[in-house]
């Protein structure tokens, strides 16, 4: 009895009067009739409202289950793109995600192509296995024109020490990690945002282990770290690498070493001792010389044309200089059946090292001098003076050209990158010596007039640079140290500037520049934000220089290519948001797209190349579009 009352309850709790649901007022849900049925006489009409129908069993687990997977996988999507991750713990997509990605439509799925491979889940840089891809690329690709370490020692390291982290040389195999695993770690388990973040990573625990021990392998791996730093484009922090390298070089005595043949150290003598350490073998003394080398090298090869007040080592002479390549291969033990004095010195390595810290030394000391562009006589001294520097670099040149084709023959034709750099550094020099006084400044261009012999001495440079390049194949120039990029932008702006303030057309050499940047672009991102600057301003050729979206100071050869660097770049970002508009792919640039038009190669004998007039209007709207 008790369960029919209490259903019935139920029953009558669930009824409403109709009369007063259609009126929507407020029901008493008296029977037979409510109150307001009642008041109003009318006739009480009583429903039963039925219960909507509940979730299914189970049903809200399997919701949160689904809800915790999409999580994940933007949780994932976001590691991938731009949440820093950590060296050792590189978080792995569940196989619930990794099934769900794969069913996603293909407007989802092409947000992140790889994310489904790209993070393994125990994935270290530093484990043997991965170093020893990564230094088998680095002797491979850079070692040739950065030879400061001794291959076989390291590898012997790298292969038989038990506790690697506990070795000396450990912060120099992360230096090696840190410029290679963006471009030559093979495995497709990363993508390419987490191998710039890795590489970040380990860049900045070099820094600091560097700065807070000091040893030959600390100066190394900062050493080696300036090549990621100027291929990237960082020219600043690159140069607070090479004076970070500067002062340590001088802690460990490096000069000293060079300069002294190992003398003067610990014993009595006319110049005053300092309490350093001898180099422990040939390896570890070869090693010091090659460092101190390579900090010199960096630092004036990579100021070549500023005119700032630089702190360049003044040259030396009888220093030790590196040893010959060929000795350089050997094993520490054959290497100490030598004598020190039975070296042959006479490397391209050497040579490199000579032009830059000796002949280049005068270049920078010219540069730096003042001299007044209003008066006449001023600038006959200084064309004078520049004549004299120049003579210097002729004359070098020319034992150069002997002593590199002796060696060549010795080799067997074998390709040396030094002989390049040292070939593209020199005329690199001529360039930056002659540009200043080849075109005078904006409003003395009446009263001086150009100086045709530093036109010559330019453009010659600038053909040389082609021919040198010419004859290198691309897997060498994509390979080659980022320094020559600069010496590719110089020719190439030297080619823009001169046609256009002298209305004359381009030579036909700059496409071969171009080309070269590109090629040099698919590792080095700088030459990839110099080869926008170029295609732009060919681009931009027949149009006033007031309506050129490049800065104003890219046309005035008064600025060297370091004064206008920070501008550049500057631009190039700013260039970024609208590349989509016209039809550009980053980071290399369309052949096709409006910044470098399809070219009409003349048959002429002027050997020039010109847009056509079609191309032109196309590059002239595209950049009225882009400023407003």
């Amino acid at each position: 009895m008790d369960e029919e009352v209490l259903s019935e309850g139920r029953r009558l709790s669930r009824t409403v009067c109709l009369l007063c649901r259609q009126r929507k007022v407020r029901c008493n849900r008296k029977l037979p009739k409510c109150d307001s049925c009642l008041r109003g006489g009318v006739e009480c009409q009583y429903i039963v409202v039925k219960n909507k129908p509940g979730l299914r069993a189970g049903y809200v687990s399997e919701l949160e289950e689904r809800l915790a997977k999409l999580e994940q996988e933007v949780q994932q999507l976001k590691a991938d793109r731009s949440v820093p991750v950590e060296i050792n713990s590189l978080a792995a997509p569940s196989s619930a995600s990794d099934q769900s990605l794969r069913d996603a439509p293909a407007s989802i799925a092409h947000i992140s192509p790889r994310s489904v491979r790209c993070s393994p889940f125990d994935f270290d840089p530093l484990s043997v296995s991965i170093l020893d891809e990564l230094c088998t690329a680095w002797f491979e690709k850079y070692h040739a024109w950065f030879p400061i370490l001794h291959q076989a020692t390291l590898l012997e390291i790298l292969q038989t020490s038990p506790i690697l982290s506990s070795t000396v040389h450990y912060i120099v195999f992360k230096a090696i990690a840190a410029v290679t695993i963006p471009h030559s770690y093979h495995s497709d388990s990363l993508t390419n945002e987490q191998r710039r973040i890795l590489s970040d990573d380990l860049r900045g625990q070099v820094v600091m282990e560097a700065i807070s021990q000091l040893s030959l392998q600390s100066l190394q791996a900062v050493l080696i770290l300036t090549i990621r730093d100027y291929g990237a484009g960082r020219l600043s922090e690159f140069w607070n690498l090479i004076a970070l390298a500067k002062r340590m070089g001088t802690q460990l005595g490096l000069r000293d070493i060079v300069a002294h043949h190992c003398d003067k150290f610990n014993q009595v003598s006319a110049t005053p001792p300092r309490m350093l350490p001898l180099p422990i073998s040939l390896v570890n003394r070869e090693e010091k010389i090659r460092a101190y080398w390579m900090t010199e090298v960096l630092d004036g090869s990579s100021t070549v044309g500023a005119a700032w007040n630089l702190n360049i080592s003044r040259p030396g002479s009888n220093g030790l200089l590196p040893s010959s390549d060929t000795t350089w291969a050997f094993p520490e033990a054959v290497i100490g059946g030598w004598s020190f004095d039975k070296f042959d010195m006479s490397s391209a390595y050497s040579l490199y090292a000579i032009l830059v810290t000796n002949e280049l030394y005068h270049v920078h000391r010219f540069l730096q001098q003042s001299f007044d562009t209003q008066s006449a006589t001023e600038r006959v001294r200084w064309q004078s003076e520049c004549k004299a520097v120049d003579e210097g670099l002729i004359a070098w040149r020319s034992k150069f050209v002997t002593v590199s084709i002796r060696m060549s023959v010795e080799s067997g034709g074998v390709y040396d990158p030094n002989v390049v750099l040292t070939h593209c550094a020199l005329d690199l020099a001529i360039v930056s010596l002659y540009q200043r006084l080849a075109l005078p400044p904006s409003g003395l261009e009446e009263a001086q007039g150009p100086w045709y012999h530093a036109i010559q001495r330019c453009l010659d440079a600038c053909d040389s640079i082609t021919n040198v390049l010419r004859g290198m194949h691309d897997t060498h120039l994509e390979n080659i140290s980022p320094l020559i990029i600069s010496c590719i932008f110089v020719a190439s702006r030297f080619f823009l500037v001169h046609a256009k303030l002298l209305n004359v057309e381009i030579p036909r050499n700059l496409d071969l520049l171009v080309y070269s940047l590109k090629t040099c672009g698919l590792r080095w991102s700088y030459a990839r934000r110099l080869e926008k600057v170029i295609r732009t301003a060919t681009a931009d050729h027949k149009l006033p220089s007031s309506m050129s979206s490049l800065p104003t100071q890219f046309y005035d050869l008064q600025y060297s290519y370091l004064d206008i660097d920070e501008a550049l770049r500057v631009w190039a970002e700013g260039l970024e948001p609208w590349m989509h508009l016209a039809g550009l792919e980053h980071p290399a640039l369309d052949q096709t797209s409006i910044l470098m038009p399809n070219m009409n190669i003349m048959s002429g004998d002027d050997g020039t190349f010109m847009p056509d007039a079609a191309q032109m209007q196309q590059a002239e709207a595209a950049l009225t579009a882009c400023r407003h």
